[in-house]
């Protein structure tokens, strides 16, 4: 009976224990006032954030608070991209960064996931928020502008590229900064199109407004080490 007794105590030292040195991941978000735009796709249709200021404030102010209220789920984030989901992909996006995320529902349960990061569960309905932006753009469908550009440098992150002689872009500025919407793989060299609304801020690099899309056109040709050899 004395042994028993010490086995359930040490078994509930270890569960407290355990439970002690469990942690939490939680999602991991940009500063609010970072945020320019948000971006919402499903694969077919893309939407992003009001374009007037005091709405796209608003709008993103909302959305943001959802975002900074989750708990988090008992499942594991260990792939890229959700697997067996029908998921839309969360852009927030900042002058030079894009942080990704990924809302699904499953069994009426809204998820928001960030890769490798955890699952999230919105205390509040973010759906609502989601359906609001493909409303808005259908009622005011985007301007879209595109210029092919040569990239100077590229990371998970950010492209640094020079728009191609003859376009207008280049008279505007030798070199842009856009955000790597997607995380595409570049390398310098590279040849790449950009669709984006036609807005440019007024920074160096150049800044876009909105960037729906990224399309490599030509890749750059690797450097032949038979080439090297006399």
């Amino acid at each position: 009976m004395k042994k028993c007794i010490i086995m359930i105590a040490v078994l509930l030292i270890m569960t407290i224990f355990t439970a002690c040195g469990k942690t939490e991941n939680p999602v991991w978000l940009p500063e609010r006032e970072d945020i320019i735009s948000i971006g919402v796709s499903d694969g077919d249709k893309l939407a992003f954030s009001p374009n007037t200021a005091e709405e796209a404030t608003a709008f993103i102010d909302a959305f943001y608070a959802i975002l900074s209220d989750m708990k988090m789920s008992n499942m594991e984030s260990i792939t890229d991209a959700p697997v067996n989901q029908d998921y839309i992909t969360i852009s927030l996006n900042c002058h030079d960064t894009v942080t990704t995320l990924y809302y699904y529902k499953d069994k009426n349960t809204e998820y928001v996931e960030q890769p490798y990061q955890g699952i999230y569960i919105p205390k509040s309905s973010l759906e609502e928020k989601i359906e609001e932006l493909y409303r808005i753009a259908e009622q005011n469908p985007p301007v879209t502008e595109t210029f092919q550009a040569i990239v100077l440098e590229c990371s998970d992150t950010s492209i640094l590229a020079e728009p191609v002689e003859g376009s207008l872009e280049l008279d505007s500025a030798d070199q842009f900064h856009i955000p790597n919407i997607e995380g595409t793989q570049l390398q310098a060299g590279d040849v790449i199109e950009i669709a984006y609304d036609g807005s440019l801020l007024e920074t160096y690099p150049v800044q876009l407004g909105e960037v729906y899309s990224i399309t490599l056109i030509e890749q750059a040709k690797a450097d032949s080490m038979w080439d090297k050899i006399e």
